[in-house]
């Protein structure tokens, strides 16, 4: 298992520039939400933004569209209507293509018939699955996203048991085996979430998340990793450093909210309004909790 400190993470982040436009920023194709759900999409978004991206393009279902832009001011919408799979299929090719990253699965719901069979035909891109998109991909098998530049999931213990055909307390007795055979049956970098937190690649290379408590432990929190993780990897940053990134500096800001708040009380949305402290932290190369340099 490979060590990887904080300063790691400062020299992966990605760099913004004086003279840097919205689209030198990294423009992410976050496919999220549906009727019921509309909290997931939000959630993500947020995350999306606060984590630095300079273009967010939501593509939601009509049925929730005035929540979400409500909501999320600084986002642009793709608006796609259920019911028209010639306008969904036409919406979604055309905001993938124009992204530079594209993420997909919270709180789609059963939408998510609709959406992935249209991902499964683009190419070229980088992907982010969590949630509902990776509940598609276990009936889907190992070889069914082959075209794109980089594949990323990140499902929890549940998820991944759906995936390997496992029962969940078989991935939790052997998280590591779990978190390396996902990542080589799918060609993808695999995160397991939970008590820290694993990241492989296809090869096996593991890295273990060393920030996090039990306040993460809600839901939506898993949403906005997604917009951290997406994020990251729309600005530039490669596969596993933008997994291995998001998910500490996802635990990073449970660890500070939990400080403040408690564990009992830390919310997803309280994760997001901290993601400026453990940037700052990063950035400025100061941890008050953990001697993280940049150094």
């Amino acid at each position: 298992m490979h060590e990887t400190q904080a300063g790691d993470i400062v020299r992966s982040l990605p760099v913004i520039r004086d003279d840097y436009s919205k689209f030198d920023r990294g423009r992410l194709f976050l496919i999220a939400g549906s009727f019921g759900m509309a909290g997931a999409a939000i959630l993500s978004g947020r995350a999306a933004l606060r984590s630095g991206v300079g273009y967010l393009d939501m593509a939601v279902p009509e049925s929730i569209y005035p929540v979400v832009t409500a909501a999320l001011p600084e986002a642009v919408c793709t608006v796609y209507r259920e019911e028209d799979p010639e306008d969904l299929r036409k919406k979604l090719r055309e905001g993938a293509a124009k992204a530079s990253a594209v993420a997909a699965g919270p709180g789609l719901g059963k939408n998510r018939e609709l959406v992935m069979p249209v991902l499964q035909a683009l190419s070229g891109k980088k992907l982010l699955l969590d949630a509902d998109a990776l509940n598609y991909l276990a009936g889907a098998g190992p070889l069914s996203f082959p075209g794109f530049e980089a594949l990323l999931l990140t499902p929890h213990s549940g998820e991944m048991a759906r995936l390997l055909k496992k029962s969940r307390e078989e991935v939790e007795n052997d998280r590591f085996s779990a978190v390396t055979a996902c990542a080589r049956d799918f060609h993808a970098c695999a995160l397991l979430k939970g008590k820290n937190t694993l990241i492989s690649t296809p090869e096996g290379r593991v890295q273990e998340n060393p920030t996090g408590n039990a306040g993460l432990a809600r839901a939506g929190s898993g949403d906005t990793l997604t917009g951290i993780a997406g994020s990251l990897l729309a600005q530039g940053m490669e596969a596993f450093d933008a997994l291995f990134s998001a998910a500490w500096i996802h635990g990073k800001a449970g660890d500070l909210c939990s400080e403040k708040l408690g564990i009992r009380s830390v919310l997803p949305e309280d994760l997001i309004e901290m993601l400026p402290a453990v940037f700052r932290i990063l950035e400025e190369g100061t941890d008050e909790g953990g001697g993280v340099s940049a150094e």
